[in-house]
């Protein structure tokens, strides 16, 4: 074992009263679901909006699943893989870059005003507005679209990785670092044992929060253009016209995947480190 390393202390079993506790938000979780189906009937019923019902609509999401869309001769997993696909490649790059670069940043104090002025001006633009100058880049590239929706996707989830890593590393206790650094640790052991482990969980939140707007900026990419994907699937449900169970289902497997996405990057979180 290393001179700073350590191992976390096991956390104590749960009480009956943090079991209850759990027991308690699942249900509330169960209620908040089963009020919106209610909602969701209740207007349906009414018929003031051209809105399928609960029943109605599950019944299309499950031919979707199974039989898939005689439109497009893909189901609706086929659809959400198109677009996930490009997803998984921008985030992925995008977390690649910034969280080194964000861990620099966060260390060496002269980088960080360098380049404080230029990533303000940059972190407001909406990464939507980036696809028209995105399609005048990449005209002459073999597949323009994928690389724009890859570029638009990238930025998307670069920012809150680079913030949340910035941030994660300004957090860690000076204490620890004039302590190591007494104790004879390099500059390199201090970087990898000291901060980054303590910069993880907000380097965690970034990456969850990334993926969440990658996930959606695909979705807003593939309205503008695209040859299939959950975006283009929605827009195209519309424009036929009459596929209003068609479009919730798609927008209900925007919702499902997104949660997934989310859980499983907790799930690693918790993992990685368990100290949090």
């Amino acid at each position: 074992m290393g001179l700073f390393n350590y191992t976390p202390a096991k956390a104590a079993d749960q009480t009956p009263r943090t079991r209850s506790r759990k027991g308690t938000d699942y249900l509330l979780k169960l209620l908040s679901v089963v009020t919106v189906i209610a909602g969701w009937q209740a207007v349906a019923g009414l018929h003031l909006l051209e809105l399928p019902t609960p029943t109605a609509t599950l019944k299309v999401f499950i031919g979707l699943l199974i039989k898939g869309d005689p439109l497009y001769n893909m189901t609706l997993q086929e659809i959400v893989w198109s677009s996930l696909q490009i997803v998984i490649k921008a985030c992925l790059l995008s977390f690649v870059i910034a969280v080194p670069l964000g861990v620099l940043m966060g260390s060496v104090g002269w980088l960080r005003k360098y380049s404080d002025t230029v990533l303000e001006m940059l972190r407001p633009i909406p990464p939507l507005a980036w696809i028209p100058l995105a399609y005048v880049l990449f005209a002459n590239a073999g597949r323009p679209t994928e690389y724009v929706q890859i570029f638009v996707v990238f930025i998307g989830a670069f920012f809150p990785v680079l913030l949340d890593t910035i941030h994660g590393i300004s957090l860690v206790n000076s204490i620890h670092i004039e302590a190591a650094e007494t104790m004879g640790a390099s500059r390199r052991q201090i970087l990898l044992q000291i901060m980054l482990p303590g910069a993880l969980p907000s380097i965690f939140n970034g990456i969850r929060v990334g993926f969440g707007i990658g996930w959606m900026c695909i979705v807003a990419a593939e309205f503008v253009g695209g040859k299939m994907g959950i975006g283009y699937y929605i827009w195209s449900s519309y424009s036929v016209g009459g596929r209003t169970a068609e479009i919730i289902s798609g927008m209900a497997a925007i919702g499902i995947v997104g949660s997934i996405i989310s859980r499983l990057v907790v799930f690693l979180e918790k993992r990685l480190i368990p100290w949090r």
